[in-house]
């Protein structure tokens, strides 16, 4: 095999990463195949969410230390950090490996919040989230390496490590899904959408007018959401049924005990609305220079 090309900057709109491998493969638990696609053919949009934010830099603040740590709690000689690579075959795939040691591993750096404690197995196995395995193999791939050793920080203290062996099957159907996806950007042909949100990226609210034939699968997905609907409308009308008869039960109390232990409230609190009707005889030419019309598609049962 070819070695890889290290290389400065990458424009990851002109190249498939490792942080783009799981949604292409789709199991990421954040991003479909449509958002890759679109990443790569629309201007680049800047994270604006300032939480989002806040998180991204706090994992890159906290890489060097943990890098560190993954050193002297391993051993391990650490001889580059942050590199990027070009994959040997094909020059729109690239990897940046986030450390990698003298014995020759790539490591890959992870914190992690400590509610995701239990996605990760026991420690110096495999036993990581998947999309993080197709990230590490994705960058076996490209560097052409044998190991990947994972240094995961979980909450601030409980630091783990992890092993990813290469595997050759993998990383050939790997390698096979981001070319075929990669044509697909080439030609701009968008993937298959695989939720609501792709749905709506790719066709907005407004829709064509049309109809389709539904499908034999489709065709039990309608029957049994009847059924669910039909059960739904039923347990709706006897939740309210027995509410009424409580609140009925506690008239003015604010508590409902059972045994002396609190079971229900039923207390005064008061909120703030703007009563539109009101405004808008009061206020005839504001109402209609603020009000706002939306567009959205309402799914709904024949």
């Amino acid at each position: 095999m070819n070695a890889p090309q290290r290389v400065g900057e990458l424009d990851r709109q002109k190249y498939l990463g490792g942080s783009d491998v799981a949604a292409i493969l789709g199991i990421s638990p954040w991003r479909t195949q449509l958002d890759v696609y679109l990443d790569k053919i629309q201007p680049r949009q800047e994270i604006t969410d300032p939480a989002r934010l806040r998180v991204l830099s706090r994992g890159k603040r906290m890489e060097p230390y943990v890098i560190d740590l993954l050193a002297e709690e391993t051993g391990l000689q650490i001889v580059r950090r942050g590199e990027r690579y070009l994959d040997a075959e094909h020059a729109f795939i690239a990897a940046e490996i986030d450390a990698e040691a003298e014995s020759g591993e790539n490591i890959e750096i992870k914190t992690v919040s400590p509610f995701k404690a239990a996605e990760w197995g026991e420690q110096q196995s495999d036993e990581i989230p998947v999309h993080y395995a197709a990230q590490a193999m994705h960058g076996l791939m490209v560097t052409g390496r044998a190991v990947c050793i994972f240094g995961v920080l979980i909450g601030g203290d409980d630091f783990r490590t992890y092993r990813i062996e290469r595997d050759e099957e993998t990383i050939a159907a790997i390698r096979e899904r981001e070319v075929a996806f990669w044509q697909c950007v080439q030609s701009l042909e968008p993937p298959e959408p695989s939720s609501v949100g792709d749905v709506l990226r790719l066709y907005g609210s407004k829709d064509a007018g049309s109809k389709v034939e539904a499908s034999e699968e489709i065709q039990i997905d309608l029957i049994a959401l009847r059924a669910l609907k039909d059960d739904a409308a039923r347990l709706e009308a006897s939740i309210a049924q027995r509410e009424e008869r409580i609140k009925l039960f506690m008239a003015d109390a604010a508590l409902l005990t059972m045994n002396g232990v609190p079971s229900a409230s039923w207390k005064t609190q008061s909120s703030k609305r703007l009563d539109q009707t009101a405004f808008k005889e009061a206020h005839p030419d504001l109402h209609a220079q603020f009000c706002k019309v939306t567009e959205s598609r309402v799914f709904r049962l024949k």
